[in-house]
């Protein structure tokens, strides 16, 4: 068996390396630390696996997957339930729909960054977006509850200083 350049495992007899996919990688020399730009080369490059590369249609899921944060959408959850919490009471419990939204909105958004692929990333960025969404109208309904109970308060504060 040969060894892989890349990644040192044993590179099989095919034309990728069975452990790191790297194309080409069998040389009969000291195995090397792969560097940025050899992990970059290996992002672009379209890998199959054995049976896969005879039918040349198929790519192999990408072992370099690399997610992006969704650091906005975790701040912006947090602030509608900073946001939610304040006004709980006030607002007669209404905004408790918020506070539950953002929270899943909260573990949705720390996800993305743990994700194994794309889809998965994907996924969890759009399900941190719709609870941040509800939150959004949840809050914004219990605000306008607050408000109606404030005015309410005001008549009913001025009508007893009319009658009284």
């Amino acid at each position: 068996m040969s060894i892989c350049k890349y990644c040192g495992n044993e590179a099989g007899d095919g034309e990728f390396c069975r452990s790191c996919g790297a194309k080409n990688p069998v040389e009969a020399v000291t195995p090397q630390r792969m560097t940025a730009d050899d992990y970059r080369q290996l992002e672009n490059q379209k890998t199959y696996t054995d049976d896969q590369s005879k039918q040349g249609s198929y790519e192999q899921p990408n072992k370099f997957f690399r997610p992006q944060s969704a650091s906005g959408l975790l701040a912006a959850n947090i602030v509608v339930l900073v946001l939610a919490v304040l006004t709980f009471c006030n607002s007669l419990g209404v905004t408790g729909l918020a506070i539950i939204f953002s929270i899943i909105g909260i573990v949705s958004a720390s996800r993305v960054k743990s994700a194994q692929s794309e889809m998965e990333a994907g996924s969890c960025r759009s399900g941190a977006t719709t609870m941040l969404v509800l939150g959004i109208i949840a809050l914004v309904i219990g605000f306008a509850v607050l408000v109606v109970l404030k005015i309410i308060g005001s008549l009913a504060n001025g009508l007893l200083s009319l009658l009284f």
